[in-house]
């Protein structure tokens, strides 16, 4: 038991799923440069200085001066970050606190409405990519050493004008969600969007590296782009123009990955800045399983050891994060960690109506869990328990009387970590599509599936361990 314990908090603990690591092509449109998860967990949080930009910290060299010219060997140049093309345009945030992990400005990619009648609908979504907790991590990350991921997920310095839109934002008739105003929001502060820290330093455990300083501000970034949205924001050519985001009638806030973590912890506070909307969300995996839905009680005890180291050491101290707010008021001095924990704020503490899309296997999810000893069938049979407390949330969860309706539920068993951008895991490609079948035996794909519970009617769509309901596509690690 020890052994497992101490090699959740060796390697799995800063990523565990909580975190929001992909190992898909994060970039929203194919072709931009993104990574891997299972390096997120490496290297403990080291020298972690706070907010406040005093003398100490500020001294302290911004992480692209500390590392130009200190990378490893096979470091790789960054890529775009997003796939470009000539769908969604760039706007550039000016909001100081809205900043990258290197202080470069936070952005968002925006299309206007195909016509005046969309024109209350909305669909944002928060972008995947993983991201970092200590200065091994952190140093990788910038350096693209030994992951895919790379300097362009800590800044938006090498950001297309404009980027290319799949799955969720494709502009086509089989997409329903096609004509609405579409917003993405870059990801580039490392902090699965819950940041609200900058003048952070990390040190080199070994004493070996650089110390470098960053700013973990992904809250803010968001705060800051849904306050331009609310009075009609621009695209920086000045080409595209979206309406009010405060005179929205429906938005979908959505996210993957390290998206769906913040959104799952965002969701609440949104509904509240745009009171006027109808306002749904759609989280893409990071359903990490509850603890008590772990039978291996080695594996549960490694597993509730890293949710609560994960909590403290990043999330509290480092990130300074922004979670759930009435998770954070239930568990003051009670298990305050599992407002870290994205499966226990869904079941228990998010109130606005959402929809939650999952894979049993989940390989990047697999990872942090194989870190507390589990194999990949204690996952899926985990996370498929943990699934299925979802139909019983209006008696079971913590806030019961504030929940107005179930969530709707996708989940297979094919070891696709994410899907929303995706045309075939999505379901909106013109052959392929997978599928999960309901629980009256009617496959769906999850497009149908969250057109279908938007509407009103229940979706409960989960796979077997192993797979007996759900049509598979291949496996991709572009979105």
């Amino acid at each position: 038991m020890k052994s497992r314990i101490a090699l959740a908090l060796a390697l799995g603990i800063a990523g565990l799923g909580i975190l929001g690591c992909s190992g898909d092509d994060d970039s929203g449109g194919g072709g931009g440069t993104s990574g891997t998860g299972g390096t997120s967990g490496t290297g403990g949080t080291a020298g972690a200085s706070g907010a406040g930009g005093g003398a100490g910290q500020s001294s302290v060299p911004i992480v692209d001066d500390a590392l130009d010219g200190n990378c490893p060997a096979g470091s790789k140049l960054p890529g775009t970050g997003v796939g470009p093309g000539k769908d969604l345009f760039k706007v550039t945030l000016d909001d100081p606190n809205a900043v990258c992990n290197d202080g470069s400005p936070g952005i968002m990619y925006i299309r206007r409405a195909v016509d005046a009648t969309k024109e209350g609908d909305w669909v944002i979504h928060l972008q995947a990519g993983s991201g970092c907790s200590s200065w091994q991590v952190c140093r990788d990350r910038w350096c693209s050493y030994n992951t895919r991921y790379d300097a362009a997920k800590m800044s938006s310095n090498w950001a297309p004008a404009a980027m290319s839109g799949g799955g969720m934002l494709a502009r086509r008739p089989s997409n329903a969600f096609g004509g609405a105003n579409h917003v993405f929001l870059y990801y580039c502060s490392s902090d699965s969007w819950t940041g609200k820290q900058g003048d952070v330093v990390l040190d080199d455990p070994d004493g070996a590296g650089p110390s470098f300083r960053l700013h973990f501000r992904g809250f803010q970034i968001l705060q800051a782009a849904i306050q331009a949205l609310k009075g009609g924001a621009t695209s920086d050519d000045k080409s595209v123009t979206l309406p009010k985001l405060s005179n929205a009638s429906r938005v979908l806030l959505a996210g993957s990955s390290a998206g769906s973590t913040g959104a799952t912890h965002a969701l609440d506070w949104f509904r509240e800045q745009v009171p006027k909307a109808q306002v749904v969300g759609t989280f893409d995996s990071i359903l990490d399983p509850l603890p008590e839905d772990v039978d291996d009680p080695t594996v549960r005890a490694a597993w509730e050891v890293g949710i609560k180291h994960r909590y403290e050491e990043a999330f509290v101290n480092l990130y300074d994060a922004h979670l759930d707010e009435s998770c954070v008021a239930a568990h003051q001095g009670n298990a305050p960690e599992l407002c870290g924990l994205g499966s226990h704020v869904r079941l228990h503490h998010v109130t606005t109506p959402f929809f939650d899309r999952q894979d049993l296997s989940d390989p990047v999810q697999f990872g942090y869990f194989s870190s507390a000893g589990g194999s990949i069938q204690q996952l899926a049979n985990a996370i498929y328990k943990t699934s299925k407390r979802f139909a019983d949330i209006k008696t079971t969860a913590e806030e019961k009387s504030a929940i107005a309706r179930v969530p709707g539920v996708h989940v297979s068993n094919c070891g696709q970590h994410i899907a929303l951008l995706n045309d075939i895991w999505f379901g909106v490609a013109a052959t392929g599509s997978a599928t999960v079948e309901l629980e009256n035996g009617t496959p769906i794909t999850l497009h149908d599936a969250m057109v279908s519970w938007i509407a009103g009617n229940p979706v409960q769509a989960i796979d077997t361990n192993p797979s007996s309901i759900a049509v598979c596509a291949a496996t991709t690690s572009d979105q």
